[in-house]
């Protein structure tokens, strides 16, 4: 049975160019929504929550509940139609996952830190502290997309509305962001489509979008 968006609440997305890649946790699947039809479609249930989604060339990145700290990156093999690799998450990294150019990325939000994953052996390449909390890295082409968050006086422990957030491009080796967009709501998740950013709010159903507007730094 499709979802409805507005019955949904997205904690992560991915777009592959046409479709949305939706993870939604409470009901333990991915979806995927096809925004010229409106169409949205179930692609497969987990047997644990699935906070995010990336598309790879013969399956999905997911991270998912389970494992140890309750989060794990699974790959789901579409050949198999099964999970055929799990890895823990260093540290806890567990605010996002994607797949840029062969490397995937997590983030963890209040260590302030990006990590680049072995996709066979699931071993750090690479740590790279960020000057903000960073969650929700998207893909775009060749490009290393992400939510920034920039807390109030009281860090993470102060509340969400007193942050500021940006949709940000990274560029890992200069190890800095190159461009942003100040938005003025709170994000749950993001992904870049080139021309608009799809998005879903914090604590709201459904996926939204607003053009890219962005300034260069």
């Amino acid at each position: 049975m499709a979802p409805e968006l507005s019955d949904i609440s997205v904690a992560g997305m991915h777009h592959d160019g046409r479709l949305l890649w939706l993870a939604v946790p409470e009901h333990r699947l991915v979806a995927t929504h096809d925004p010229a039809t409106g169409r949205t479609e179930t692609k497969l249930t987990y047997d644990y929550e699935v906070w995010d989604v990336s598309l790879a060339e013969t399956g999905l990145w997911l991270l998912t509940g389970g494992g140890k700290l309750d989060r794990q990156i699974v790959f789901w093999s579409f050949e198999e139609d099964k999970a055929t690799r799990t890895f823990g998450c260093p540290e806890g990294a567990a605010a996002g996952a994607t797949l840029v150019d062969g490397k995937l990325w997590i983030t963890h939000r209040n260590n302030r830190k990006l990590y680049c994953l072995d996709l066979e052996s699931g071993k750090t390449n690479w740590i790279i502290k960020t000057e903000n909390e960073t969650f929700s890295p998207a893909t775009y082409r060749h490009e290393l997309w992400l939510i920034e968050s920039e807390p109030g006086p009281l860090a993470h422990w102060g509340e969400k509305r007193h942050a500021r957030y940006f949709f940000s491009r990274y560029d890992p080796a200069r190890e800095r962001v190159v461009e942003r967009r100040a938005v003025d709501f709170i994000p749950q998740c993001m992904a870049f489509d080139g021309e608009r950013f799809w998005y879903a709010e914090a604590e709201k159903n459904g996926i939204a979008s607003t053009e890219k507007d962005l300034r260069q730094l």
